[in-house]
Protein backbone atom coordinates (compact mmCIF):
# COMPACT_ATOMS: atom_id res chain seq x y z
CA UNK A 1 0.00 0.00 0.00
CA UNK A 2 2.90 2.79 0.87
CA UNK A 3 4.67 1.82 -2.55
CA UNK A 4 1.69 2.27 -4.38
CA UNK A 5 1.10 5.62 -2.46
CA UNK A 6 4.94 7.01 -2.90
CA UNK A 7 4.09 5.67 -6.99
CA UNK A 8 1.25 8.00 -7.22
CA UNK A 9 2.74 10.74 -5.00
CA UNK A 10 5.89 11.13 -8.00
CA UNK A 11 3.45 10.99 -10.50
CA UNK A 12 1.44 13.74 -9.08
CA UNK A 13 4.24 15.96 -8.23
CA UNK A 14 7.27 14.92 -10.49
CA UNK A 15 7.23 17.15 -13.35
CA UNK A 16 8.45 14.86 -16.43
CA UNK A 17 10.88 16.91 -19.38
CA UNK A 18 9.29 15.47 -22.51
CA UNK A 19 12.08 16.82 -25.79
CA UNK A 20 10.19 16.53 -28.78
CA UNK A 21 11.88 14.65 -31.67
CA UNK A 22 10.82 14.06 -34.59
CA UNK A 23 11.07 9.93 -34.47
CA UNK A 24 11.03 9.77 -38.26
CA UNK A 25 14.70 11.37 -39.19
CA UNK A 26 13.18 11.39 -42.75
CA UNK A 27 16.27 13.59 -43.66
CA UNK A 28 19.33 11.71 -41.88
CA UNK A 29 22.42 11.44 -43.45
CA UNK A 30 21.36 14.35 -45.59
CA UNK A 31 23.43 17.37 -45.39
CA UNK A 32 22.31 21.13 -46.31
CA UNK A 33 23.92 24.24 -46.48
CA UNK A 34 21.60 27.19 -46.38
CA UNK A 35 22.69 30.48 -47.62
CA UNK A 36 21.09 33.70 -46.06
CA UNK A 37 21.15 36.17 -48.88
CA UNK A 38 22.82 39.23 -48.60
CA UNK A 39 23.92 41.21 -45.30
CA UNK A 40 26.20 44.24 -43.91
CA UNK A 41 25.62 47.10 -46.04
CA UNK A 42 23.58 44.99 -48.35
CA UNK A 43 20.22 44.82 -47.09
CA UNK A 44 18.78 43.56 -50.36
CA UNK A 45 15.29 44.60 -51.14
CA UNK A 46 13.47 46.72 -48.39
CA UNK A 47 10.05 48.57 -47.62
CA UNK A 48 9.71 51.47 -44.96
CA UNK A 49 11.78 49.96 -42.36
CA UNK A 50 11.56 46.40 -43.33
CA UNK A 51 14.59 44.49 -45.05
CA UNK A 52 14.73 41.67 -46.67
CA UNK A 53 18.41 40.29 -45.61
CA UNK A 54 17.06 40.31 -41.86
CA UNK A 55 13.86 38.64 -42.75
CA UNK A 56 16.04 36.54 -45.16
CA UNK A 57 18.00 35.19 -41.64
CA UNK A 58 15.01 34.55 -39.80
CA UNK A 59 13.34 32.48 -42.20
CA UNK A 60 16.84 30.36 -42.28
CA UNK A 61 16.93 29.95 -38.79
CA UNK A 62 13.03 28.52 -39.19
CA UNK A 63 14.46 26.47 -41.64
CA UNK A 64 17.57 25.11 -40.14
CA UNK A 65 15.55 24.20 -37.07
CA UNK A 66 12.93 22.17 -39.04
CA UNK A 67 15.65 20.45 -41.27
CA UNK A 68 16.97 19.60 -38.05
CA UNK A 69 14.34 17.95 -36.32
CA UNK A 70 13.73 15.79 -39.22
CA UNK A 71 17.66 14.59 -38.42
CA UNK A 72 19.73 16.99 -41.19
CA UNK A 73 23.04 18.10 -40.61
CA UNK A 74 22.83 21.85 -41.24
CA UNK A 75 25.25 24.67 -41.96
CA UNK A 76 24.47 28.46 -42.58
CA UNK A 77 26.45 30.86 -44.67
CA UNK A 78 26.19 33.59 -42.09
CA UNK A 79 24.28 33.61 -38.60
CA UNK A 80 24.18 37.08 -38.08
CA UNK A 81 23.62 40.65 -39.48
CA UNK A 82 26.85 41.08 -41.27
CA UNK A 83 27.86 39.60 -45.26
CA UNK A 84 30.50 37.29 -45.50
CA UNK A 85 33.20 40.12 -45.95
CA UNK A 86 32.40 41.03 -41.93
CA UNK A 87 33.28 45.03 -43.45
CA UNK A 88 31.50 48.33 -42.19
CA UNK A 89 32.94 50.22 -44.61
CA UNK A 90 33.72 49.75 -48.51
CA UNK A 91 31.19 47.69 -49.17
CA UNK A 92 31.77 44.72 -52.41
CA UNK A 93 29.54 42.47 -53.88
CA UNK A 94 32.23 40.82 -55.30
CA UNK A 95 34.20 40.05 -52.48
CA UNK A 96 31.31 38.76 -50.37
CA UNK A 97 30.10 36.48 -53.08
CA UNK A 98 33.82 35.32 -53.69
CA UNK A 99 33.68 34.23 -49.83
CA UNK A 100 29.77 33.00 -50.15
CA UNK A 101 30.81 30.57 -52.78
CA UNK A 102 33.81 29.24 -51.32
CA UNK A 103 32.15 28.84 -47.84
CA UNK A 104 29.17 26.63 -49.43
CA UNK A 105 31.59 24.65 -50.90
CA UNK A 106 33.32 24.31 -48.07
CA UNK A 107 30.62 21.98 -46.42
CA UNK A 108 30.50 19.72 -49.05
CA UNK A 109 26.96 19.22 -48.40
CA UNK A 110 24.14 17.54 -51.02
CA UNK A 111 22.26 20.64 -51.18
CA UNK A 112 22.16 24.72 -51.27
CA UNK A 113 18.83 26.34 -50.27
CA UNK A 114 19.76 30.20 -50.81
CA UNK A 115 16.85 32.35 -49.02
CA UNK A 116 15.71 35.64 -50.79
CA UNK A 117 12.92 38.16 -50.64
CA UNK A 118 11.57 39.46 -54.12
CA UNK A 119 10.62 42.88 -54.88
CA UNK A 120 9.08 44.78 -57.71
CA UNK A 121 7.87 48.22 -59.50
CA UNK A 122 4.29 47.48 -59.18
CA UNK A 123 2.95 46.54 -55.26
CA UNK A 124 0.53 44.43 -56.90
CA UNK A 125 2.58 41.68 -58.20
CA UNK A 126 3.22 38.69 -55.68
CA UNK A 127 4.25 35.07 -54.97
CA UNK A 128 6.88 32.47 -54.72
CA UNK A 129 9.35 31.21 -57.36
CA UNK A 130 12.60 29.08 -57.12
CA UNK A 131 15.35 29.51 -59.34
CA UNK A 132 17.88 26.65 -60.31
CA UNK A 133 21.18 27.06 -62.46
CA UNK A 134 20.45 26.97 -66.06
CA UNK A 135 22.53 24.07 -66.88
CA UNK A 136 21.52 21.87 -63.72
CA UNK A 137 18.93 19.00 -64.18
CA UNK A 138 18.95 17.83 -60.78
CA UNK A 139 18.96 21.53 -59.90
CA UNK A 140 15.55 21.72 -61.86
CA UNK A 141 14.01 18.75 -60.21
CA UNK A 142 14.46 19.89 -56.72
CA UNK A 143 13.23 23.26 -57.82
CA UNK A 144 10.43 21.90 -58.99
CA UNK A 145 9.28 19.95 -56.33
CA UNK A 146 9.98 22.58 -53.49
CA UNK A 147 8.19 24.72 -55.78
CA UNK A 148 5.22 22.57 -55.49
CA UNK A 149 4.93 22.14 -52.53
CA UNK A 150 5.78 25.93 -51.18
CA UNK A 151 2.67 26.64 -53.61
CA UNK A 152 0.20 24.92 -50.68
CA UNK A 153 1.08 27.83 -48.58
CA UNK A 154 2.26 31.11 -50.64
CA UNK A 155 -0.53 30.07 -53.43
CA UNK A 156 1.91 31.57 -56.12
CA UNK A 157 1.03 31.16 -59.90
CA UNK A 158 4.65 31.89 -61.00
CA UNK A 159 6.90 29.14 -61.97
CA UNK A 160 9.93 27.56 -61.41
CA UNK A 161 13.19 29.17 -63.71
CA UNK A 162 16.79 28.64 -65.28
CA UNK A 163 18.67 31.56 -63.77
CA UNK A 164 23.06 32.30 -64.00
CA UNK A 165 22.87 33.30 -59.97
CA UNK A 166 26.74 32.99 -59.28
CA UNK A 167 25.84 31.33 -55.72
CA UNK A 168 24.38 28.59 -58.47
CA UNK A 169 26.58 28.42 -61.31
CA UNK A 170 29.94 28.83 -58.69
CA UNK A 171 29.01 26.14 -56.07
CA UNK A 172 29.47 22.81 -56.64
CA UNK A 173 26.55 21.58 -54.66
CA UNK A 174 22.68 20.58 -56.43
CA UNK A 175 21.02 23.73 -55.25
CA UNK A 176 18.30 26.21 -55.81
CA UNK A 177 17.68 29.92 -54.95
CA UNK A 178 13.79 30.53 -53.32
CA UNK A 179 12.38 33.52 -53.43
CA UNK A 180 9.84 33.64 -50.31
CA UNK A 181 7.67 36.34 -51.84
CA UNK A 182 7.41 40.18 -52.49
CA UNK A 183 8.60 42.54 -49.91
CA UNK A 184 6.70 45.11 -51.90
CA UNK A 185 3.50 43.84 -51.81
CA UNK A 186 2.07 44.64 -48.56
CA UNK A 187 0.18 42.02 -47.77
CA UNK A 188 2.84 39.56 -48.62
CA UNK A 189 4.90 41.48 -46.78
CA UNK A 190 2.70 41.59 -43.55
CA UNK A 191 3.15 37.80 -43.96
CA UNK A 192 7.09 37.16 -44.22
CA UNK A 193 7.54 39.47 -40.96
CA UNK A 194 5.54 36.67 -39.25
CA UNK A 195 7.37 33.72 -37.47
CA UNK A 196 4.72 31.23 -38.03
CA UNK A 197 5.10 32.24 -41.59
CA UNK A 198 8.41 31.36 -41.41
CA UNK A 199 7.76 28.02 -40.31
CA UNK A 200 4.89 27.32 -42.44
CA UNK A 201 7.67 28.13 -45.16
CA UNK A 202 10.36 25.73 -43.72
CA UNK A 203 7.95 23.02 -43.29
CA UNK A 204 7.44 23.01 -47.39
CA UNK A 205 10.79 23.07 -47.67
CA UNK A 206 11.76 20.69 -46.29
CA UNK A 207 8.57 18.36 -47.66
CA UNK A 208 9.77 19.35 -51.32
CA UNK A 209 13.52 18.72 -50.55
CA UNK A 210 12.01 14.97 -49.09
CA UNK A 211 10.03 14.79 -52.51
CA UNK A 212 12.47 15.21 -54.33
CA UNK A 213 14.42 12.77 -52.73
CA UNK A 214 12.08 10.03 -53.18
CA UNK A 215 10.85 11.00 -56.68
CA UNK A 216 14.53 10.80 -57.54
CA UNK A 217 16.29 8.28 -55.91
CA UNK A 218 18.52 8.29 -59.13
CA UNK A 219 20.14 12.00 -58.11
CA UNK A 220 20.59 10.90 -54.43
CA UNK A 221 22.37 7.47 -54.15
CA UNK A 222 25.37 6.26 -55.66
CA UNK A 223 25.24 5.63 -59.81
CA UNK A 224 26.96 2.08 -59.39
CA UNK A 225 24.07 1.14 -55.99
CA UNK A 226 20.65 2.43 -58.54
CA UNK A 227 22.50 0.55 -61.57
CA UNK A 228 21.86 -2.58 -58.90
CA UNK A 229 18.44 -1.90 -57.91
CA UNK A 230 17.65 -1.44 -61.33
CA UNK A 231 18.85 -4.96 -62.41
Amino acid sequence: MITVMVYIASNLFIKKTEIPVNSEQTLKNVSIVIDPGHGGLDNGASAGSVNEAELNLEISFALKEELENRGATVNLTREDGQDLTRRNHHYSKQDDMYLRVKKIDSFNSDYLISVHLNSALSSSVWGSQVFYYNNSEKGKRLANEIHESMKEITGSSKVISGADFRVLRATKTVGVLIECGFISNPNERGQLQSSRYHKKLAVQICDGIENYRNKYPEDTINQEDYKKMLE
